[in-house]
């Protein structure tokens, strides 16, 4: 069965099928799932034979033939899992009857800290040894803070309102599109004292919100880590050693990186880093694409202008900084292949994600 002829959403479903399957726990979840997978309207079956429709001739037998294979998998799934569930009601249903009412009551389940959480405490550990502290800021930021400090031209595509929640009510105000203001409130306000602390390190961990449809890899709102380092004589050397160290924290000793070119307004020169595909070990897989390595951050030496922006002589200080998603960070290390799963407080899902820490 070539699923390549299938759109990236429909091979992401049906990859995500069996999880999901294994997930419900009684007959309600399971006719929610039945609906969306082979419901009559609105489900991933209905989006097929409108695909069906629409291919062309020469390849209407082909898709044919995957469409049919594939409903037959979700169908033959779900009747599966249909008769494991009623068989144990019926069981629970038997056990009922010599249930003992003098048993004591069970203790309540224990609570936690969810696992985007987690993610950000681990990552905060891993660079609290290197003398960095958190700094934090309103989720509803001005657009000076957001862009102007950032050196974010006017004509920006970001600064659109098909990209940035602004709000209506309030003009120059948004929700936030990354915790970069944060590293522009923490540089105006700890300028003065820069020579006295011989520099300044932080991270800036928090919720960040920008237009993006809902999927399996994408979200109106998500969670970034950032950090910023200045000091004297910064270049790329002391970036990459510090990420490089980060990652074999995070992924263990064998971690292996590489850095590429790329651009953000804020830094020049500018790079993105790439993480050798934990889940593959680079063989390639659907996560890497594969390519067999793993987008994970962006970075670059600050801006000269974003310094002076917050009074700051770039002539003396110079420094890096970098970000990344922490959804993405999560779902790498745990493997889960939707970040949706993250935001639905399934409990089982959450009991899952021990291993996070």
């Amino acid at each position: 069965m070539d699923l390549n002829l299938l759109p990236l959403e429909i091979q992401e479903a049906h990859a995500a099928f069996p999880v999901a399957l294994a997930a419900c726990d009684e007959l309600d979840a399971l006719n929610r799932l039945k609906g969306a997978y082979t419901g009559r309207e609105g489900s991933h079956a209905a989006r097929l034979m409108d695909l069906l429709k629409t291919a062309p001739k020469e390849q209407k037998r082909d898709l044919g033939a995957v469409i049919n294979g594939l409903k037959q998998a979700w169908e033959e799934g779900l009747k599966s899992r249909q008769a494991e569930l009623e068989a144990a009601r019926k069981q629970v249903a038997g056990l009922a009857a010599h249930w003992d009412a003098e048993l004591p009551r069970p203790l309540p389940a224990r609570g936690a800290l969810h696992p985007l959480t987690r993610v950000m405490d681990r990552l905060v550990d891993v660079f609290r040894p290197l003398g960095y502290h958190v700094e934090e800021g309103p989720e509803v930021e001005t657009e000076a803070h957001n862009f102007d400090g950032l050196n974010i031209p006017e004509d920006h595509p970001a600064r659109g309102s098909a990209d940035t929640f602004y709000l209506n009510a309030h003009p120059g105000l948004l929700l936030r599109t990354h915790t970069s203001p944060v590293q522009v409130r923490a540089l105006k306000r700890l300028a003065p004292e820069i020579t006295a602390r011989g520099g300044i390190r932080f991270l800036a961990p928090g919720r960040v919100y920008r237009k993006d449809e809902i999927d399996p890899t994408h979200s109106p709102m998500f969670h970034q880590v950032e950090g910023m380092l200045v000091g004297h004589d910064i270049g790329l050397h002391h970036l990459k050693g510090t990420l490089a160290y980060a990652m074999k924290a995070l992924f263990g000793p064998g971690a292996e990186v590489r850095f590429r070119p790329s651009y953000f307004p804020f830094v020049e020169p500018g790079c993105e880093m790439d993480v050798r595909c934990p889940l593959c070990g680079g063989a390639g897989c659907r996560v890497c694409k594969g390519s067999g390595w793993v987008e994970i951050l962006g970075a670059g030496l600050v801006h000269p202008n974003v310094l002076a922006f917050a009074g700051i002589d770039p002539a003396e200080w110079s420094g890096f900084a970098f970000g990344m998603g922490v959804e993405r960070m999560a779902m790498m290390l745990s493997q889960t292949p939707d970040l949706r799963l993250f935001f639905e407080n399934d409990q089982r899902f959450l009991a899952a994600m021990g291993g996070l820490d």
